[in-house]
């Protein structure tokens, strides 16, 4: 349902700001309620371990939770880029990976050539990229790629303008069906060296505009009994494009996984807006975990703009009591500004309701996390705006398990000294100007 937003009235010049309309977006027509009116009442809270919330994501998720999991978080490319060619080398039986951006810089040719370099020795390597998001690439790493037996397929063509929208942002690798890493880091140098000292040449780069800043990122990897669904996931796409495998190649790739007692409770989550049953799977995830919080929830998101009724939640959540913090870009930190200044013209009702917002300065935050009552969790692809909800495949992994909170906890305080808070000050001071460019930019919320 879109929203029903007029344009603020013209004023002299050095008059005071126009007032931001609270009303919601959502694709569609007629008008939306304003974002903090009060919605349906939610089921009462259950608990993150109850057998009622779980099952209920059970229905709405279409995915199970399995215990008996190790979960490493990896943060920044320095952890995560380390842990991937430290499985790839070790891998004797299948390395399976996706990704949305593949480029061909300095990361992409020497994640390209290890690739090569397994195919040769034998092990069977099969590669997923989105073709519009990897569409700066040189085609010559992936034809080396496929000359030295990796199995290439793209999703997509970038030249089909009709399907611009219809993208597979997912990033998995399984490496011998044994672990996983999931997370929001693509392959490219901005995402490899995030946090490693180094300058990079990422888009998102201070007042500047030079863009030298290293990204804040996060990846898990995953061990155990719940690798089968990331598994899963991956096949479930390989399906789509090209010819699937046997039952024969596809039983070699689920060997015996082991569980360790006492591991975290994981349960691997595939949004597809496309496909049935999946398209709103990880929005409705967010929602139930909103809801059932009672203490605190923290939130490192890179464009956050969340829909109508995410948006609803975190203002209920708030209103009940709960400890509501957000990390997010700034427009000097975004890759993507726009995207900032469409989030601002939402923020004042979710400050009116307590919700804290730290904007981050510097390099670019890319990070998709979040953290609720200091036992569950989510991390994975998943941005909280229009684009992840409406077009975009994901996939995320949420997980039961105090540790795992601590630790996105831990990561989130440490990054607040790279941010400022929000004020209702500094965005009663915007300028005319700056207040129209939001509206405009916040009617089109839905599709990024």
């Amino acid at each position: 349902m879109k929203a029903e937003v007029r344009p603020p009235a013209p004023k002299a010049l050095g008059s005071a700001p126009p007032p931001r309309p609270s009303a919601g977006w959502a694709p569609g027509a007629g008008p939306a309620r304003a974002a903090g009116a009060a919605g349906p009442a939610a089921p009462p809270p259950s608990g993150f371990r109850s057998h009622a919330f779980e099952a209920r994501l059970d229905a709405e998720t279409k995915s199970r939770a399995t215990s008996g999991n190790t979960v490493s978080m990896l943060y920044d490319g320095v952890q995560s880029f380390a842990e991937r060619e430290r499985l790839i080398a070790g891998a004797k039986h299948s390395i399976c990976f996706q990704t949305f951006i593949f480029s061909s810089d300095e990361t992409g040719w020497k994640l390209a050539r290890q690739l090569a370099a397994k195919a040769r020795e034998g092990v069977p390597v099969r590669v997923i990229y989105d073709a519009l998001g990897s569409g700066r690439a040189d085609p010559k790493m992936f034809q080396m790629m496929r000359d030295a037996g990796v199995d290439v397929r793209a999703y997509g063509e970038k030249w089909k303008v009709w399907d611009l929208n219809d993208r597979w942002h997912e990033k998995n690798l399984i490496v011998d069906g044994q672990a996983a890493v999931l997370g929001g880091m693509n392959i490219a140098d901005e995402y490899a060296l995030g946090g490693s000292g180094r300058m990079v040449l990422s888009r998102g780069g201070g007042a500047s505009g030079e863009g030298t800043h290293a990204w804040r990122d996060t990846d898990v990897k995953l061990e155990g009994p719940a690798v089968r669904d990331s598994m899963n996931a991956f096949l479930r796409n390989w399906n789509e494009v090209g010819a699937p495998l046997s039952e024969a190649d596809r039983q070699r790739l689920f060997p015996p996984l082991a569980a360790r007692d006492g591991g975290p409770s994981v349960r691997v989550v595939q949004h597809n807006p496309e496909v049935k049953g999946l398209e709103e799977t990880t929005n409705r995830l967010y929602l139930r975990a909103i809801e059932t919080a009672q203490k605190r929830i923290t939130i490192e998101n890179a464009y956050f703009l969340p829909p109508p009724e995410l948006r609803k939640a975190l203002i209920a959540a708030a209103r009940r009591g709960v400890d509501v913090r957000v990390m997010t870009n700034s427009r000097e930190a975004n890759d993507m500004g726009f995207v900032s200044d469409a989030a601002r013209y939402f923020y004042d009702d979710l400050m009116k309701a307590g919700v804290k917002v730290y904007e981050k300065h510097g390099g670019t935050l890319h990070s998709k996390t979040a953290t609720f009552d200091g036992e569950f969790s989510i991390v994975g692809s998943v941005n909280l705006n229009g684009r992840s909800k409406n077009t975009d495949a994901e996939i995320a992994m949420a997980v039961t398990d105090p540790k795992t909170a601590a630790s996105l906890e831990a990561r989130f305080a440490e990054g607040l000294k790279e941010t400022s808070l929000v004020t209702k000050k500094e965005l009663a001071s915007e300028g005319f100007f700056t207040n129209l460019k939001q509206w405009a930019l916040s009617t089109l919320a839905w599709t990024f």
